[in-house]
């Protein structure tokens, strides 16, 4: 039996590649990028045939995206992708501006000019953002950047948190992109945050950081409305 062909999310790979490992990345990656939009019914069997598996490992994987919270059981239905609430999105927003511009802080002046620009080129390709597969790739890439940051401010608990945010943002930004015009708004390196990270100013890296979250939440509400009982499904 040939393995399924699966990508893992950037700087989220677990060293544990068993079958059930790779299947529990894999449908994680496809909940983070929309493949399997928030709402959709979960097929086990499905599933299985797509794999080429039994439903042994990949009804391991469904319980283990549950509990972490990426999927959610319905009768007679058995798993559907968590759907999306703007009480969610305000909740992902808060933390992430409440952790994201500490990491940012602490990891000034602890980073390389290389380390973030091979980061950041992933970011400042030629990305054809009418492509779906594209658009995937950018975003992946730029949360990457972010959480490449996290991971040098020395609070490994930190990072991991924002980790977890970023995974959930993803979601959130993917659909806003692909649900706007404004494509080109997101395709954007990160120079002048390089510079602060560099030279140490810490202060100001927090204050970059800060911003940058802002605007992204302020687009997201302008593209997906105001409307407090929205629920983001198919």
């Amino acid at each position: 039996m040939m393995k399924p062909t699966l990508q893992t999310f950037p700087d989220f790979s677990i060293s544990d590649q068993s079958l059930q490992q790779q299947i529990f990345d894999d449908i994680k990656r496809r909940v983070i990028t929309c493949d399997l939009f928030p709402g959709s019914d979960i097929s086990e069997s499905s599933l299985a045939a797509e794999y080429a598996v039994t439903k042994a490992p990949v009804r391991s994987a469904l319980a283990r995206l549950k509990e972490a919270g990426w999927l959610q059981s319905k009768p007679r239905k058995g798993h559907v992708v968590l759907p999306l609430t703007l009480k969610d999105i305000d909740e992902i927003f808060d933390a992430r501006e409440l952790i994201e511009p500490e990491t940012a802080r602490l990891a000034a002046g602890n980073v390389t000019r290389t380390y973030l620009s091979t980061l950041n080129e992933a970011c400042t390709r030629d990305y054809d953002l009418h492509d779906v597969e594209a658009k995937r790739d950018f975003l992946l890439a730029n949360a990457a950047f972010h959480i490449g940051i996290a991971r040098a401010c020395g609070n490994s608990r930190l990072a991991n948190t924002l980790a977890q945010l970023h995974e959930e943002s993803l979601r959130i930004l993917y659909i806003s992109v692909t649900t706007s015009n404004r494509a080109k708004a997101w395709k954007t390196g990160h120079e002048s945050m390089i510079d602060m990270l560099i030279s140490g100013d810490q202060k100001g890296v927090a204050e970059e950081t800060l911003e940058g979250i802002k605007r992204s939440r302020k687009s997201i509400k302008e593209v997906l409305g105001n409307q407090k009982n929205l629920i983001l499904s198919i």
